[in-house]
């Protein structure tokens, strides 16, 4: 039997709760035993009045095996006594679901002179599960507090039901049993009509098939349209992920859905990270099987006499084309007018593609994941040598305290003064690596603009002192990047240092640079309009733009469309004509090739 406790906030309402336990239209049957919609309204107003935070109780019991509505009814009357809650004061309805039955039990947390008990409620209510199913000879249900049931049951003097629930306690520690949604959770997903069980038992199949391996069950989860990503929290458990619908629904955590331990799940990102991305072909076959359907509908249609008819009526609208690639058959005042005009607008496109030195250092954006991983291959030869100086610094150490403690040691002044000079070397090649990780991360982060300088072992003996002094005073650091858990953690917090101040610097590089882009975008506009200009343009202007483009003159034809674009709509040019401004009419044919130019 599974035993579920939910507290009710007196400032929720009963509503929501007295439609799914009076109500419910999933059930096939409901017998109300006791209780009405009006007591839960009465027992919220009673919490509300004597200024407590939580108004109803709400106890959902799930037998494994069949009961009688009798010995549901005996069950509510233990719980009502294990509490402290008055048994004529309650609400209890029987659902029957999919040919199986269940409890409800809505207690008023305010008892007249007291309020309803709530100390280790879960584990006292788990401890009357267990004494039901060795009463009635049902499978007893392992669950989260056995230890404490057992301990609990041994002092009440049930001595053989507590020998059959310390059975299912396992030898091995292993965690405790989590559910892997809470019965608030369900609510929510049944409300936008999503069935949540439905949904945790196709994950776990997904799960199975792809055989621990999250590429594959990243696969899996895109054929329902459903993706798993990191989690919105920054505590202790920032690394775990949620699985979530296309609409942003959340379906559940990760770890809970299929019951793989926190620990494990980040074994399995590390080896994700370290592994090459699948290749998802569906897009691709997609895209294949849309164009052989287009160009199958366009085969049909292009021997139809109205095909041919529309396609005759548009050449004849269509003006001449001439292609970059035969310029000689162009006038020569053409082709300086072509080569101002595409000199202009690789200068405009260059400012508009211009981007910030760290976009084209580091790229686009890496998972932490992954850039955690490629710094620990980048320091791996380095950790290497820092272990074995350390290894070397310590065997110094020992060496030394044995000559000093030893009392019979010929030439005991000497050997000791060799000994501390052996371990001020070790000492000083171990700062010296550790200094050159640390500067070499750090640079590679861009967290550092200083380079780090190369190693030098042995280290002279102008900088023992430094390196000693270095090393003695990052002990902490120095332990950190011997334990590869704990520098894989500290080299993931510096690559999310190192992304958050490039984002800073790009954001604000974009931002000094907005003028200068809109004016750039302005230029592109104009110029894509002095290459094809509208129909709407005054026949007037267009026929003087013609005429300055054939002698060359190609600043005096963009100012015939500066000066177009700047007269506002309610005047005219040469004769009365509504338009609009040519940034919105080029709005529409950015995406032409800027490779074809119109000689009207």
């Amino acid at each position: 039997m599974i035993v579920q406790e939910t507290r009710i906030k007196s400032t929720s309402g009963h509503q929501a709760v007295s439609r799914h336990v009076l109500s419910g239209a999933k059930n096939e049957a409901i017998r109300l035993i006791s209780g009405s919609d009006y007591l839960l309204k009465d027992w919220m107003k009673e919490a509300k009045r004597e200024g407590i935070r939580y108004g109803l109780r709400h106890i959902a019991f799930n037998p494994s095996e069949p009961m009688t509505d009798q010995q549901l009814s005996d069950f509510a009357e233990d719980i009502c006594r294990e509490l402290g809650a008055d048994p004529e004061r309650i609400t209890f309805v029987i659902h029957q679901k999919d040919g199986k039955i269940h409890g409800h039990l809505l207690l008023p947390e305010w008892q007249d002179s007291h309020v309803l008990s709530s100390k280790f409620s879960w584990a006292r209510l788990e401890k009357l599960a267990r004494l039901a199913e060795v009463k009635l000879g049902h499978a007893l249900v392992p669950g989260r507090h056995d230890k404490a049931i057992v301990k609990a049951l041994k002092e009440a003097g049930e001595n053989e039901a507590a020998s059959k629930v310390e059975a299912l306690i396992p030898m091995e520690k292993t965690p405790p049993p989590v559910a892997a949604y809470t019965s608030q959770a369900r609510r929510m997903t049944e409300r936008q009509n999503f069935d949540l069980p439905i949904a945790r038992r196709e994950i776990m199949t997904f799960w199975e098939k792809s055989e621990n391996d999250l590429r594959k069950f990243r696969h899996f989860l895109s054929s329902k349209n459903w993706s798993m990503r990191a989690g919105d929290r920054t505590d202790r458990r920032r690394d775990a992920h949620i699985i979530e619908t296309e609409d942003g629904l959340l379906i559940g955590s990760f770890t809970r859905l299929t019951k793989v331990r926190m620990k494990d799940f980040r074994q399995l990102l590390e080896d994700e990270a370290s592994q090459k991305p699948l290749l998802d072909l569906r897009p691709i076959a997609k895209k294949s099987e849309a164009r052989e359907a287009r160009h199958a509908s366009l085969e049909q249609r292009e021997h139809t006499d109205e095909m041919k008819a529309e396609r005759l009526r548009l050449q004849k609208r269509l003006p001449v084309i001439v292609p970059f690639k035969n310029p000689e058959r162009l006038s020569a005042g053409f082709q300086i007018y072509l080569k101002d005009w595409k000199t202009e607008m690789q200068a405009a496109r260059a400012v508009l593609n211009a981007k910030h030195p760290l976009e084209k250092k580091y790229g686009p954006e890496i998972p932490l994941d992954i850039q955690s991983q490629r710094i620990m291959d980048l320091i791996k030869q380095g950790r290497a040598r820092l272990k074995k100086a350390h290894e070397a610094v310590q065997r110094a150490r020992v060496d030394l305290e044995e000559l000093e403690a030893g009392r019979w040691v010929l030439f005991k002044g000497q050997k000791v003064s060799k000994a501390e000079e052996a371990l001020q070397q070790a000492l000083a090649q171990l700062g010296e690596i550790l200094r050159y990780i640390v500067q070499a991360v750090l640079y590679y982060l861009g967290l550092s603009g200083t380079k780090p300088a190369p190693l030098q072992l042995p280290v002279p003996i102008e900088r023992q002192m430094s390196r000693q002094e270095y090393v003695e005073s990052r002990q902490k650091l120095l332990g950190i990047l011997l334990n590869d858990k704990s520098c894989r953690a500290w080299v993931k917090g510096h690559c999310r240092d190192a992304e958050h101040k490039r984002a800073r610097l790009i954001e604000q590089w974009h931002e000094e640079r907005a003028p200068e882009v809109e004016k750039a975008e302005q230029a592109v506009v104009q110029l894509q309009t002095l290459a094809r200009p509208p129909r709407r343009i005054p026949e007037e202007v267009r026929a003087r733009i013609v005429t300055l483009k054939r002698c060359g003159d190609f600043h005096g034809a963009l100012n015939e469309v500066r000066l177009l674009d700047a007269v506002p709509p309610s005047q005219s040019v040469g004769q009365p004509v509504n338009r609009m401004p040519l940034q919105l009419l080029e709005r529409g044919r950015r995406g032409h090739q800027e490779q074809k130019m119109s000689l009207q």
